[in-house]
């Protein structure tokens, strides 16, 4: 008998146990029924996943260096503390099944089944799902001495797919072997049944000390360079991201709204200088929030101007949050990639810091990636400026009427160097006259947070949309580094001022991890999409880094810690 079969044994011995079932005694009623049903289920589930065939672990294929004889080269399964977890599991399970309402208790059981099938394909991780004869073919079929020299196969150690690692030597283009390996397996195992997924072979870089890892040997200039490659064979269901359901569509639909609110709050706050200054005073003191009276300066006060001014800023923030959007879902129809819901993340000095929008399939390679990442910040960014250099033309003196006008510090202008720069070289006379205050377009102020907003989302770290550009275009070790720097940057304050801690979090905890579900994850991007790479992280970071004091001096702009 296997280790994992007696391993399951054992903790099915442990749920009779708590569930007060003597399996010698098929009689035994001291159990509720309920339990014996799920007990029943539950050895179901166990037994066909224990009757699921063992592949064996081996080095070297026929006629490899290694030979044929070498022993199994096998990792680790799962030890004791998984089925200590399982026995737990059954426990909270059982107890909840005693203690439900007689109506309650088929869902009950149901539930244990569907528990237990999952902690018991977990539990069955640490064997192959080939056997000896499936992977024997596969090595005879879709590798060899002119594709790819297998040197080891390994059981794949990742937590979240069930799988063989095959590692060797290429002997040819590594993009030729990939789709040589693709039609074989589909060939051997049918269609959509398994999932070939190229990886750097990281153990190679570990093991040669040196992070490149041992070259191929021989075969053609192409394959004699670049990163050493391994092959992970998987199920396609496991090789697939998460999928969409109800509640994931929910939860894009309150953060929508969530959206639109702060949207709104933010252009009837930009322009509260149109408010009359006693007014803004009364505000000022946090004890008048708490008075029922009506504040000062309101009662002959015409709001028409102020709510003119808040709509094109909060038609326009959603525009251009919403044209990054479709810019990403664009590019993913064409390059045949399935997205899920866009989740806008609401943030009150912004309208939005943008969206996360997952990936619903498997994509091709680093190009689809990049295609995809690059095609939302392009499309919003390009909408931004549209919309900040109309405003900039409409803030010329006399172009619009005054009340059209919202009067900001000219101080505010400090938050961000190049935007700031920008601003300075199209209304210079206006900001260079001493004025602490200078009218402008609510364009201006719409189109500065969507540029904000775009470059936030530019930077290199995580799963972001710059993340995602950098690990297309240089690789995750490359990706890694920058990640480290940007939140260096934004730890700091050096990086979106004010923002800079919220963002901060909200990338820790929501985006920090790389983008993993790509079928070729190794061959590189063009030289010319490497470029755009560097300059839109690198336009980015003049948009989030402040003005410094004797630059904003320079150009006539105080000191101010955000733009708003």
């Amino acid at each position: 008998m296997r280790d994992s079969d007696q391993r399951i044994k054992r903790t099915l011995e442990g749920l009779d146990a708590l569930l007060g079932i003597d399996p010698n005694d098929p009689k035994s009623g001291s159990s509720p029924s309920g339990a014996k049903a799920s007990s029943t289920a539950v050895r179901d589930a166990a037994s066909a996943d224990a009757a699921r065939p063992s592949a064996s672990s081996t080095t070297a294929a026929p006629g490899s260096p290694a030979g044929n004889g070498a022993g199994p080269s096998t990792s680790g399964s799962p030890g004791d503390d998984q089925f200590q977890k399982i026995i737990e599991k059954a426990r909270q399970l059982a107890d909840a099944q005693r203690s439900a309402k007689p109506g309650n208790v088929e869902a009950q059981q149901q539930q244990l089944r569907q528990e237990f099938e999952t902690l018991l394909q977990a539990m069955s991780k640490g064997t192959d799902f080939l056997d000896k004869e499936d992977l024997k073919r596969l090595r005879e079929a879709a590798f060899g001495p002119q594709t790819f020299w297998v040197t080891e196969t390994q059981t794949l150690q990742e937590l979240d797919k069930t799988g063989v690692l095959i590692r060797g030597n290429l002997r040819d283009q590594r993009e030729k072997v990939f789709a040589h390996v693709c039609a074989k397996v589909d060939e051997l195992f049918g269609a959509g049944k398994y999932e070939v997924i190229m990886v750097e072979d990281e153990q190679a870089a570990l093991e040669s000390g040196d992070g490149s890892g041992p070259q191929p040997i021989g075969g053609s200039r192409a394959a004699s360079f670049g990163p050493r490659v391994a092959f992970q064979i998987v199920p396609t269901a496991q090789a697939q991201p998460p999928q969409t359901n109800g509640w994931r569509q929910g939860a894009a639909v309150v953060l929508f709204a969530l959206f639109v609110a702060s949207s709104l709050q933010l252009s009837l706050v930009a322009n509260i200088t149109k408010l009359p200054r006693e007014t803004l005073e009364f505000f000022a003191n946090a004890d008048n929030f708490n008075s029922d009276a009506l504040p000062p300066g309101l009662e002959n006060w015409d709001p028409t101007s102020y709510f003119i001014t808040a709509i094109p800023i909060f038609v326009s923030v959603l525009g251009i949050n919403l044209t990054h959007e479709i810019g990403h879902r664009i590019a993913a129809a064409v390059r045949g990639v399935k997205l899920g819901p866009s989740y806008f993340v609401p943030n009150l000095q912004l309208g939005s810091f943008g969206a996360i929008t997952p990936f619903t399939s498997l994509l091709s390679g680093r190009g689809a990636l990049w295609d995809v990442a690059a095609a939302g910040p392009l499309a919003g960014a390009m909408a931004a400026a549209a919309v900040m250099g109309l405003g900039l033309m409409q803030s010329a003196p006399g172009l619009l009427p005054k009340e059209l006008l919202v009067p900001v510090p000219t101080a505010l202008f400090q938050s961000s160097l190049l935007l700031g720069t920008l601003v300075k070289a199209v209304l210079g006379d206006q900001l260079g006259s001493g004025n602490e205050e200078v009218l402008i377009s609510p364009l201006v102020i719409a189109g500065w947070c969507g540029l904000v907003t775009s470059a936030l989302n530019a930077l290199p770290v995580g799963s972001l949309d710059g993340g995602r550009m950098v690990q297309a275009a240089y690789g995750r070790q490359a990706l890694a580094l920058s990640s480290f720097f940007t939140y260096v940057g934004l730890g700091l304050g050096l990086l979106g001022s004010s923002l800079s801690l919220p963002f901060g979090l909200y990338v820790i905890i929501c985006q920090r991890t790389a983008e993993k579900y790509i079928k070729d994850n190794v061959s590189p991007v063009s030289d010319a999409k490497r470029t755009a790479t560097a300059v839109a992280v690198l336009a980015a970071i003049l948009i989030l880094v402040p003005m410094a004091p004797e630059v904003a001096q320079s150009i006539g702009v105080g000191k101010v810690d955000n733009f708003f």
